[in-house]
């Protein structure tokens, strides 16, 4: 039977503790609903991590939204979020080495077509170098998420041998091959996919669930937050000079949000909301709704703006609401002037601008809105992921 019509069983590696859910960690288990809606058996094995306020492993279907049956492996380690690096990659290596190995050796009088996929190469190193040492007599295939370009031997070896690459943007791809001779063929765009959201509330109902009750325009941003974090800063910052306006935070545990309370307090900054870290990640759906104006304004500072392309911009493309963002470069594949408001970066007057013009021009806003909504809607993750596993067959 050619390799390409067996069937598949898909094992993604996840480098992160699927126990508290955070931006990468919902990506990772989106993706693996999405394939599993397409009837492949699927399953992700990552490392336990001791955090304070771990979700239970029975919460994680429910708080992450799945669909569809998600097999869950967890590789027990002794590792805390605080650990040291060397210490996490000798533990990621050995665990994913005996993951490896005995999926490997179970399927060896199967019939299916075994796949690895990661986010990060550490994690399918064992793979590859097994691989080679097997040579013919290996039974499973390496497709690599690359979502940065890194110069290191591992990622460098990783890319060299993987059997496919869904890189995150073409300036990603484009940047690999710049230092790594890699066929165009071997990539596919992952572009940031979003869910198949139903059963919405109009932002009436929204509102209603988050208990805003104020008529002030709400300005809402879903992301990681923190002080150090310098796109909060600026938001923060317009905030200040947006005084009629509510800005809005989600997430962040007790001592974050303590602290950013503090710092609006010194800075009289008194039109802020924030609401805390939510374990149940679905939940951040109703404030993205509820807003009138959403912000991602990632910097350089933070970021690695050629590469990064933040998984809130979809979702924020397809709530119906305007968006304000920089442009830069990684966003040109989806963004355009046409389904969001461009904005400087690094400058908060740019930004403030940017959020009252929305606010105040609401054809533009509903404009922007629309367009934004029809433009995403292709890349939902159960389209997404069928010509994902349509690559994977034709790279096997």
């Amino acid at each position: 039977m050619p390799a390409n019509h067996r069937d598949l069983e898909i094992i993604i590696f996840s480098p992160y503790c699927l126990l508290r859910p955070t931006t990468n960690r919902i990506f990772d288990m989106r993706l693996c609903d999405a394939l599993a809606g397409h009837k492949q058996k699927v399953s992700i094995i990552y490392p336990y991590t001791y955090m304070k306020d771990n979700i239970k492993s029975f919460q994680m279907s429910d708080y992450y939204g799945l669909e569809n049956k998600v097999q869950t492996g967890m590789l027990w380690t002794p590792l805390t979020e605080n650990s040291p690096k060397w210490w996490m990659f000798l533990w990621l290596m050995l665990g994913f080495k005996w993951s490896t190995v005995r999926i490997g050796l179970k399927n060896i009088f199967k019939r299916k077509q075994i796949v690895f996929i990661s986010r990060d190469a550490k994690s399918l190193l064992p793979a590859l170098m097994l691989g080679k040492l097997l040579g013919p007599l290996c039974s499973w295939k390496v497709f690599f998420m690359a979502a940065e370009v890194k110069q290191s031997w591992i990622y460098k070896f990783v890319v060299r041998n993987s059997d496919g690459i869904l890189a995150g943007v073409t300036s990603t791809k484009e940047a690999i091959r710049r230092i790594i001779p890699v066929d165009d063929s071997k990539f596919l765009l992952a572009l940031a996919p979003v869910p198949i959201y139903k059963n919405e509330p109009d932002k009436a109902e929204a509102r209603k669930r988050i208990n805003y009750t104020l008529s002030n325009p709400l300005v809402v941003y879903t992301g990681k937050l923190g002080l150090e974090v310098h796109e909060v800063k600026y938001i923060l910052e317009a905030a200040a000079k947006t005084p009629t306006c509510q800005f809005l935070f989600t997430g962040g545990r007790k001592r974050v949000v303590e602290e950013i309370t503090r710092y609006c307090k010194e800075k009289n900054i008194v039109n802020v909301i924030l609401t805390g870290f939510f374990e149940d990640s679905r939940k951040i759906r109703d404030y993205q709704i509820a807003a009138d104006v959403l912000v991602s304004y990632y910097t350089a500072k933070d970021h690695m703006i050629e590469f990064n392309y933040p998984q809130k911009i979809n979702e924020y493309l397809s709530t119906h609401n305007p968006v304000v963002t920089p442009d830069f470069p990684a966003t040109r594949d989806v963004l355009n002037e046409t389904n969001v408001l461009f904005v400087s970066p690094d400058d908060v007057d740019s930004l403030v601008e940017g959020i009252n013009k929305l606010i105040s021009d609401k054809q533009l806003a509903s404009r922007l809105a629309e367009k934004a909504f029809q433009d995403v809607q292709k890349l939902s993750f159960h389209n997404r992921a069928a010509e994902f596993l349509q690559f994977i067959k034709s790279n096997l």
